[in-house]
């Protein structure tokens, strides 16, 4: 089942109630005439608007509750996981009945399908731990684009004998393998892919007779696999969760931007950093998980410059539109400021019309909302839209790039902020 294509900025947050009660080639704008006041307050960098209350708002209701929601999350999902592996191992001894095992299936799947919502939501959120040490962290969680179908088979079996390739001397610890072996990529591997066969070239010899074992063992083995995954992809939350709310961590270094001992000289150089985050929307969204799958422009793919089903974000559980969907709702909460507290919305929208860019906001919004529709136009997977609606998947494309044009150009410029190094000369 797929996510609803239509989910509001924290439906994930509903549903999981228990959690949660033509652009630019500078890389820096230049600040407009009717930026800023004639009264700046201390540290707000050179604006009358109120940045600390932005980051305060953006950090406590919106950020904050969905790395929360998401090490809640991975818990549970142990737990499922947990569960369904424990039958598919009942089955192989005999001890239990298909029907049972197929319905802890389907509760271990949509635990995966909610954990990835929620961190499909966390992806516009790539500030402070999740960038630092070139993105580690949030690479051992979600390594996309990068991916190891074959590194993950290795894995299995590795962790099956407790030994790397059968040698004494290397015993098997998720946590010292590659990221693209690891977290929500390799789970949606494990529990998704009903092609029990390995994935690699050339067999090494842990999977020497892999393909000749009876298919409820490789079953077996796989769920064992991805309980460990499972376990993994919590620590990596809980990590990201405790260094985030220490009380040295980076929530408090947001909110207290521009104060003595801050490691911000001032709140617009904090708001510059999660607005360097909302960049997402055009890197990865627009250019990463549909221009390159359409074949668009500059972009190639697996299969040249044409459309190319196989190198969609989510191409075994099937929810790269979801993953859209969620990407845009969670660039709306952001750029409107729309978290757990309905009383508390300052946002980015406010600052602009503080800025004298009410028309950037409305154009903004109105982006948002015609992007959400596009994504919502589309049938099915992204993987088949491909190929029977493609006109449908470049629209979408072309909205979000609406959307993405305007951040990269009047955004930046209304508010005096820099833009990303990697946006940089990026005339797309």
């Amino acid at each position: 089942m797929l996510f609803s294509q239509k989910m509001k900025p924290l439906a994930i947050a509903c549903a999981l109630s228990v959690i949660l009660t033509g652009c630019g080639e500078s890389t820096s704008s230049t600040s407009g005439p009717d930026f800023g006041g004639n009264q700046p307050d201390p540290g707000q960098g050179g604006t009358t608007f109120d940045e600390r209350a932005l980051l305060t708002n953006l950090v406590d209701n919106v950020i904050t509750p969905t790395f929360n929601a998401f090490q809640t999350q991975s818990e549970q999902n142990i737990a499922a996981v947990s569960a369904y592996c424990g039958l598919e191992q009942q089955v192989l001894a005999g001890e239990a009945v298909e029907a049972q095992r197929d319905e802890a299936y389907v509760e271990a799947t949509q635990s995966w399908r909610d954990l990835a919502q929620i961190w499909q939501h966390a992806e516009l959120m790539q500030v402070g731990p999740l960038v630092e040490n070139d993105k580690q962290l949030r690479n051992v969680i979600y390594s996309w684009p990068s991916k190891s179908l074959c590194g993950i088979d290795q894995d299995v079996a590795y962790f099956e004998d407790g030994l790397i390739n059968l040698d004494p001397n290397k015993p098997f610890d998720i946590k010292d393998r590659t990221a693209n072996r690891r977290g929500l990529i390799s789970l949606e591997h494990l529990l998704f892919n009903q092609n029990l066969a390995h994935n690699c070239s050339v067999a090494n010899d842990a999977l020497a007779d892999w393909d000749m074992r009876p298919e409820q063992s490789r079953k077996v083995a796989r769920c064992q696999f991805a309980v460990e995954v499972a376990k993994d992809l919590h620590d990596n939350a809980t990590v990201l969760v405790n260094t985030w709310n220490a009380d040295n961590g980076y929530a408090k270094a947001l909110k207290t931007a521009g104060e003595p001992g801050s490691q911000f000289e001032s709140a617009h150089l904090a708001v510059n950093v999660i607005s360097d985050a909302l960049f997402y929307l055009t890197e990865e969204v627009k250019d990463n998980k549909l221009a390159v799958p359409l074949g668009l422009g500059q972009f190639t793919n697996s299969c040249g410059k044409v459309a190319c089903p196989q190198d969609v974000e989510s191409g075994i559980a099937n929810v790269s539109l979801a993953y859209i969907s969620a990407n845009i709702s969670a660039f709306e909460q952001l750029f409107l400021g729309q978290g757990v507290n309905t009383e508390n919305t300052t946002g980015f929208d406010d600052f602009l019309d503080q800025e004298n860019g009410t028309q950037v906001k409305e154009a903004m919004i109105l982006g948002i909302a015609n992007a959400k529709a596009a994504v919502t136009n589309i049938n099915g997977d992204l993987q088949q839209a491909l190929i029977d609606e493609n006109d449908k998947v470049v629209d979408t494309h072309d909205q979000v790039k609406v959307i993405t044009d305007q951040l990269k150009n009047d955004f930046i410029n209304k508010l005096a902020l820099e833009l990303p190094k990697t946006s940089a000369g990026d005339n797309d």
